[in-house]
């Protein structure tokens, strides 16, 4: 594989693009590795920087180039002005004349609209991209372009996905491809984001595989045949987003609407009487519902959205009386975990996995609910979702793996493995943060939790420093997915969250 790319930066094209508009005047240079006389490429493109109404030419060596640029997606969001997502290029073979090309793309606003269509590849089109910064802020890992450090996180997560992409290695431990439970909490997803934050093609060739593993094993109807039964957890749309967001790839706009439509069969509106109801599932629905609409504009996923998070704002913001405000979306142990019992509960990091999705569309929409919810949540971390362990393990603040508010007896806790959710629980604590920051609110005691569960993030992978091989096992496999897929941004979380000018 190596070899191969090698061979293939060899033979390389250089981009450069100019982008000259009335939203951002900035000029980028990206460098690329494809094969020569390579004539299809795709360019995915941040929020706010090509308009539709835009004329877009592509010039080399001072003349314009003949060449199909295409829409293949718009953003999605609250804006009434539409925003390119993904660009298709096809240049005729005719101007490939030598090795080595230099290419300027350079858009204006105009009264003319680039054409829309989900066109269909018969062969994949090559990914360009300016830089890391870029690619982050067009797939929304999160808010702002910035290049930063993040080999405390992506450096270990590279060891462990050395590990879960390795079929032989995992039938080793006992997880061979078919063990179902493995697929949970989106893989493929967690693999795309290394390879953005990183870089690294290997991750781009994995992820595409392990997308390639999901779709063979998803039926017509959006059931994970690995399972017996259906299970809402195991549609897993990031992943299927991403995939498409970096190839182009018509076939998934129609299998984000299948999930979309089996999804539909869970009710996000919870009462006393709900015989089952987890954070997790609504999670499910909140992030099949998003990604559907993030890339069909669809007003029947938007409105799946907004039912969703009202539903999870009336938990929040309007339970039970004898129940209280608790920053969480109570509700009842029996429901749960299907067991006897009627005290409300929350977990920690179920409510990690419906931060992210609320964190999602609040960075697509500036969505008020969202951000509620968002600050809600870090209320709920500090005065009901921690504990602390006992002297064996220096008395250190775990996450509960699920509270209960008014009976301690029904809580669940394990400090021998609640460390495990460090990551996630603590880029659950950032997203309420920086809701928190923007709305200048105190976060002193916060930010204190928040540092907490970073440093323990960072002393889980720790072991890395003294590998003695490529890879580092991560058990059971689907920690990996709970640990990766919704922190992505927990590196520049932290960064923002320590900048001088919020600490004064």
């Amino acid at each position: 594989m190596m070899l191969f790319f090698q061979l293939i930066k060899r033979l390389s094209i250089l981009f450069l693009f100019i982008i000259s508009s009335s939203v951002l005047s900035q000029e980028y240079k990206i460098e690329f590795t494809t094969p020569i006389n390579e004539t299809l490429f795709i360019l995915p493109v941040p929020n706010l920087k090509i308009s539709l109404n835009s004329t877009v030419n592509l010039i080399s060596d001072g003349r314009e180039i003949e060449c199909d640029i295409v829409a293949l997606n718009v953003w999605n969001s609250n804006n009434a002005q539409k925003f390119v997502r993904l660009l298709s290029i096809k240049i005729n073979k005719k101007n490939i004349t030598k090795q080595n090309s230099t290419f300027t793309l350079a858009w204006v606003e105009s009264k003319k609209t680039l054409p829309v269509e989900h066109k269909t590849f018969t062969d994949s089109p090559h990914l360009i991209y300016p830089n890391k910064a870029w690619l982050k802020e067009s797939i929304l890992l999160h808010p702002e372009t910035q290049e930063l450090d993040t080999t405390w996180y992506t450096q270990p997560q590279s060891l462990y996905a050395n590990f879960v992409t390795n079929e032989a290695l995992l039938t080793e431990k006992g997880y061979p491809s078919t063990k179902y439970s493995q697929w949970l909490f989106d893989r493929p997803r967690a693999i795309y984001q290394l390879f953005i934050l990183t870089d690294n093609k290997k991750w781009f060739t994995e992820g595409r595989k392990l997308v390639e593993f999901y779709l063979g094993n998803l039926d017509a109807e959006g059931k994970f045949t690995l399972k017996n039964t259906f299970d809402l957890k195991y549609l897993m749309p990031n992943g299927l987003l991403y995939y498409y967001l970096l190839s182009g790839d018509s076939r998934i706009p129609s299998i984000l609407k299948t999930l979309f439509e089996r999804s539909l069969i869970w009710s996000p509106s919870y009462d006393t009487d709900y015989e089952f109801w987890t954070e997790r599932h609504q999670a499910a629905a909140l992030n099949i519902a998003i990604a559907y609409w993030e890339i069909s504009g669809s007003d029947v996923a938007k409105a799946r959205i907004d039912e969703i998070i009202q539903a999870t704002v009336n938990m929040v913001f309007y339970p039970r009386d004898e129940w209280g405000l608790k920053g969480c979306a109570q509700h009842t142990y029996k429901s749960h975990e299907g067991k006897a019992g009627n005290s409300p509960v929350c977990s920690p990091w179920m409510t990690a996995l419906l931060a992210d999705g609320l964190w999602r569309y609040y960075q697509l929409t500036h969505d008020k609910k969202s951000a509620a919810l968002l600050n809600a949540f870090g209320d709920f971390m500090m005065d009901n979702g921690i504990y602390f362990a006992d002297k064996r393990l220096k008395n250190k603040v775990l996450p509960f793996y699920l509270s209960s508010m008014n009976n301690k007896l029904l809580e669940i806790k394990n400090q021998w493995t609640d460390g495990q959710h460090a990551c996630d629980v603590a880029a659950l604590i950032g997203k309420s943060l920086y809701i928190k920051r923007i709305a200048n609110e105190d976060t002193f005691l916060l930010k204190g939790l928040f540092d907490v569960f970073v440093q323990q993030c960072k002393d889980i992978n720790i072991k890395y420093r003294s590998k003695k091989k490529d890879f580092l096992p991560m058990l059971p496999p689907r920690r990996f997915g709970w640990t990766y897929s919704t922190t992505s941004d927990l590196p520049w979380l932290e960064l923002w969250l320590n900048n001088t000018k919020y600490n004064e």
